[in-house]
């Protein structure tokens, strides 16, 4: 069975290049890629570099356990160690958003972040706008318009991937 994957994907330590290897990785892993355009963020809870934040759409035929622990090589692959402090730099975060429709408590899917912050929320609009969040029952383009989340991007960014 095919599953339909959505992950953010940010970077705030050399994110033009960490991004771009990520997405190299993503494409000589997964079918049906598609991207959104990448924004710049403040960071959230620390001082830091700005983010750049985007999201990747793709399907795969790998479950959820073992697709987590390929983009935890993928994020290691570009500098990443695992049990970082929540709030601080990264080289590389990929976060899976959706698995499906499926929704677990234990491995936070649909991300909770979707519905709190706009730098999850917009580029997931920007691939999806019609798609249906399994616990809300909204669409991406309803979450947006309900305006009930945090404004943190300060650009989109040009960027060729």
């Amino acid at each position: 069975m095919m599953h339909k994957v959505y992950v953010g994907i940010g970077s705030n330590i050399d994110p033009v290049n960490n991004i771009r290897n990520c997405i190299k990785s993503l494409k000589e892993s997964f079918t049906k890629l598609n991207l959104s355009p990448v924004y710049e963020s403040s960071s959230m809870g620390f001082d830091g570099p700005n983010f750049y934040n985007l999201v990747a759409y793709f399907e795969t035929k790998i479950e959820l356990k073992s697709l987590k622990k390929v983009l935890n090589e993928i994020e290691s692959k570009n500098g990443r160690s695992l049990g970082e402090v929540k709030f601080s730099s990264r080289t590389l975060d990929i976060d899976i958003l959706y698995f499906d429709n499926l929704i677990d408590t234990e491995m936070n899917i649909p991300r909770g972040e979707i519905v709190k912050f706009d730098f999850v929320l917009r580029p997931l609009y920007d691939l999806a706008p019609g798609h249906v969040h399994p616990k809300t029952k909204k669409t991406h383009n309803k979450m947006l318009a309900d305006d009930t989340y945090q404004k943190m991007i300060i650009k989109k960014i040009s960027l060729e991937l």
